[in-house]
């Protein structure tokens, strides 16, 4: 359905039948909220926004749009024409639109620029009026492989390796949450030859993480006084060769389960929130194990966080300072160019005093898209002796340093240097 006036995106409103999708939709194309609620949808889908924020205010509404990431402001509207969007939206949602207190959710979907679209609508009033979200879900291709991710072919290859080595140990991912926490998981799991040998995975009832295919869940519930070990007796029953225990909640939980990857030689596959992975190790000595046979059986860890691409079609090429090829610790005279974004302003204009319109592909923020940004930790027996006996950032990263560790910032220069990033977004990714 294209429309005369907004954006030609066609809706499909909620409803249980066609029927009640079509008599939705006829009634808020009327309605002069229409324009207003499909321009916000368009620009929502243009910018790849995953979240639109709406702040209802007595006297305007604010737009924020989360790219990447990263919060962006957005026009904001009066409130009149803010008020008959919102009722739009609601309408398209199947929700009820005079109900402005009351937390409601509601769906609906869209087909603009030849892709379908959905979205989620949760509205919920707040002190200081209303807050209505918008979160945006199209089809993306699958990121489920190391390489999909972002990881360059030769750390992946030697992922590959430790994963299908029968006598690995255990091998631990650490991310920040929401921040590719579950990415990084899977991609380990996903490198692994499933069909081979038997995986398992230790899942809390009730978890629903996403299924790695041929990596079998077994619950336990921790309501019923059950850990991840309670169903191991019947488990061994039907004789895995690998288990994965994606949440850790204790030192003593976490001896048993390296004192069940010795007596059966088992390879364990495990995970906890942190930075990098000396943040995502000093958490886990945190709990409190037996720290000299952990790291005994310790083989890797693997480490992620999602970085932001310079967007191809308006990032600017510059020529750094020998200083600052000096900090990033690349070679003098190995890169001539480095790239920063263009980040659009209102007024902007060119050499000939002609006023520049935003990138149409990244609409003026200078960025395009993330990917993973990985660090791989491999252990050896001065990293062990550091772990017992002196757990200390400092200490533990100049061990790693000694033994060839590529860092996760070593690794972020190298994405400057190839164009992809800018020396400021590593900044942020490593600062925040």
């Amino acid at each position: 359905m294209f429309e005369e006036h907004g954006p030609p995106i066609e809706f499909t409103a909620a409803g249980d039948t066609p029927e009640e999708q079509t008599t939705n939709l006829k009634i808020v194309r009327p309605s002069p909220g229409f324009d207003p609620a499909s321009e916000l949808c368009a620009e929502a889908i243009i910018k790849d926004a995953d979240v639109t924020v709406l702040d209802f205010s007595p006297q305007q509404v604010t737009v924020r749009f989360q790219i990447d990431g990263l919060w962006h402001a957005g026009t904001p509207m009066d409130r009149e024409m803010g008020d008959y969007m919102l009722a739009t939206l609601k309408q398209l949602a199947g929700v009820d639109y005079r109900e402005r207190r009351e937390r409601q959710t509601g769906n609906f979907a869209s087909l603009y620029l030849k892709k379908k679209q959905k979205f989620k609508l949760v509205s919920q009033g707040i002190q200081t009026g209303e807050r209505v979200a918008l979160y945006l879900d199209y089809k993306r291709p699958p990121l489920d492989k190391p390489e999909d991710l972002g990881m360059r072919a030769s750390m992946g290859k030697q992922l590959r390796a430790i994963v299908n080595d029968t006598n690995m140990g255990i091998l631990m991912s650490t991310a920040v949450p929401g921040e590719g926490y579950t990415a990084v998981w899977r991609g380990m799991l996903e490198a692994t030859d499933r069909l081979t040998r038997d995986f398992f995975v230790m899942e809390h009832v009730g978890k629903n993480e996403p299924e790695v295919i041929n990596v079998y869940p077994v619950e336990y519930d921790s309501a019923k006084g059950e850990n991840p070990m309670t169903p191991m007796k019947q488990l061994m029953l039907k004789e895995p060769d690998v288990l994965a225990f994606p949440d850790i909640a204790s030192g003593k939980l976490l001896d048993q389960i390296v004192s069940h990857s010795v007596t059966h030689e088992m390879p364990i596959f495990t995970r906890i929130p942190g930075k990098h992975c000396l943040d995502g190790l000093l958490r886990l000595v945190a709990l409190k194990p037996d720290v000299k046979k952990l790291t005994d059986r310790m083989t890797a860890v693997i480490s992620m966080r999602l970085i932001r691409l310079l967007c191809e079609d308006c990032k600017i090429g510059f020529q750094p300072h020998p200083q600052m090829i000096h900090q990033l610790g690349l070679p003098q005279g190995r890169v001539a160019e480095l790239f920063k974004p263009m980040v659009y302003q209102p007024g902007m204009v060119d050499e000939n005093d002609v006023e520049i319109e935003p990138c149409s592909n990244c609409s003026g923020i200078g960025y395009r898209g993330r990917t993973g940004l990985f660090e791989l930790l491999m252990f050896n027996d001065e990293l062990r002796q550091a772990l017992v006996s002196n757990p200390r950032l400092d200490q533990l990263s100049a061990v790693a340093k000694r033994h060839g560790h590529v860092s996760m910032q070593m690794e972020g220069v190298v994405m400057i240097a190839g164009g992809r990033t800018s020396v400021e977004e590593l900044q942020r990714v490593l600062k925040s």
